[in-house]
């Protein structure tokens, strides 16, 4: 007997090439297993139609990269700012969440199975933190999609979250187009926030990335939700599961990242 994973059945799911295209340029710190995820297929597929992009654009801003980890940690050895410190990022929740096991079976027999999942069947969740915890959260309509007017909103509503902290914000968010708008910027200017510097294609210096969607995804890991209400309540379970301590951690192991990606010359590495 030997065990081996699951495969598809049939040929390899197509992917839309222009379809990575658009993830990508819409959310510049993507890597491949990040899209091969919201794609519902491997990182080969991906590979074919998206990799060459964000491994192009990653390696124009391998400088970018070091010169943008090197500012910051500087900057917070010299006067700590996580007290002050803001972070968002979206992400794709699944109505079905599989949780792939390894069979047993004999050589030579044929590996059962597995039903395609259709990858549209999912919402956008939009989350707001900080090192005290989740300020603000929510999932998006069906269709409604980030854009610089939703945004704005998101960003009134955590600082209406926000209202009773008399402290300064330092603020970090990707380099997606919504968040690099005119509309954005002007309104982050009335905020008073500071926006720090990202280099665009780094998950690696996004806290969300590097911790909260990977605690998430196992949190979702083998979980079916039958409505829009199922899956809210999975989330907020997923919240109220985690306290200041979780959220502490996640924030401050910023200053780690910065200097890993200091040490490999901005290359990609295994957070």
């Amino acid at each position: 007997m030997e065990i081996t994973n699951k495969k598809r059945a049939g040929r390899p799911r197509e992917v839309d090439r222009v379809a990575v295209v658009n993830a990508v340029e819409a959310h510049p710190s993507m890597t491949t297993r990040m899209l091969a995820k919201d794609f519902d297929c491997n990182q080969a597929s991906i590979g074919k139609n998206g990799s060459k992009v964000v491994g192009s654009q990653k390696n124009s801003q391998k400088p970018k990269s070091v010169e943008i980890a090197t500012k910051l940690l500087r900057r917070h050895r010299r006067d700590p700012f996580f007290e002050y410190f803001v972070t968002c990022d979206e992400k794709w929740i699944p109505f079905v969440n599989d949780e792939r096991h390894g069979e047993w079976r004999s050589p030579g027999q044929k590996a059962g199975q597995t039903p395609r999942k259709d990858f549209r069947a999912k919402k956008v969740m939009c989350v707001w933190w900080d090192r005290r915890g989740s300020i603000f959260w929510e999932l998006l309509e069906q269709g409604k999609a980030v854009n610089s007017g939703v945004y704005c909103e998101q960003l009134e509503n955590t600082r209406r979250a926000l209202r009773n902290r008399r402290i300064p914000v330092i603020f970090l968010d990707d380099n997606a187009k919504p968040h690099r708008s005119r509309q954005t910027r002007q309104k982050l200017e009335e905020l008073g926030w500071e926006p720090l510097d990202h280099a665009p294609y780094s998950p690696d210096m996004a806290p969300s990335d590097f911790y909260f969607f990977r605690s998430l995804e196992h949190w979702l890991r083998g979980r079916k939700f039958r409505t829009n209400e199922e899956m809210r309540e999975s989330l907020t379970e997923f919240f109220d599961s985690k306290d200041g301590d979780w959220y502490r951690r996640g924030i401050h192991r910023l200053e780690e990242q910065w200097q890993k990606v200091i040490e490999n010359n901005g290359e990609y590495f295994d957070y």
